[in-house]
């Protein structure tokens, strides 16, 4: 019986491609996995960074809100004629209005962070036929 025949060196070549290939796949995969959840780690620093951003923004909306509240009554305190109701009312929605400029144009200054793609799913090898 001889061992090097050209079916046993076909057959040492395709099972040496396989294991390869398998170990190539497992390298790739793993690169994949890291770099995943690398980019991961990174959108989520980003989302907790971008979260705070927005409830700084609208914290400050709302106190400017109550601050414009807060001057509204105290005006109301020393109000003696329709002028100067009118006056106390045009200064609390000029202060709303400018918050509220103010806040929206930092919610569209502030960008949301994109979500990393998900790895695409590695295609089996095809099965050799015996």
């Amino acid at each position: 019986m001889n061992f090097i025949s050209p079916k046993n060196v076909a057959l040492l070549v395709a099972a040496g491609l396989i294991a390869s290939t398998g170990t190539a796949v497992a390298a790739d995969t793993k690169d994949a996995a890291v770099t995943r959840a690398q980019a991961q780690a990174a959108f989520q620093s980003s989302m907790s960074t971008y979260i705070t951003s927005h409830r700084a923004i609208v914290d400050t909306r709302r106190a400017a809100h109550a601050k414009a509240l807060v001057d509204f009554q105290t005006a109301l305190a020393s109000v003696t004629t329709d002028a100067q109701l009118q006056a106390a009312k045009d200064a609390r929605k000029a202060a709303v209005t400018a918050a509220d400029a103010t806040a929206t144009a930092a919610l569209a200054a502030l960008t949301k962070p994109v979500k990393p793609a998900k790895p695409a799913k590695a295609t089996p090898a095809p099965k050799a036929s015996a």
